[in-house]
């Protein structure tokens, strides 16, 4: 899901600003840009928001598998080091 929300936040992004380009190509003034830019600014702040938000899941989703791996590790530390109950009743 991380990735499909990356690439359609990059998709979004990218699009918009050819957009932009096709619309200012013609005639590059300021009057151009100051009315385009109420729909470009959000589009490209929206697209960028879920690029970001698909890496924080992506990045989420490593550290929960990390966690796995270190609980995995250490439960196998605390068995190897606590000695087993025949021995601690003798």
């Amino acid at each position: 899901m991380g990735k499909f929300l990356e690439f359609l936040g990059g998709a979004i992004t990218i699009g918009t600003i050819l957009l932009m380009a096709m619309t200012l190509v013609p005639a590059p003034d300021a009057g151009n840009l100051i009315a385009i830019l109420p729909w470009v600014v959000p589009a490209i702040a929206g697209g960028l928001l879920l690029v970001a938000f698909g890496a924080m899941l992506d990045h989420l989703a490593a550290i929960r598998i990390a966690a796995e791996k270190q609980a995995d590790i250490f439960r196998q530390l605390l068995e190897r080091r606590s000695p087993s109950r025949k021995e601690q009743e003798e």
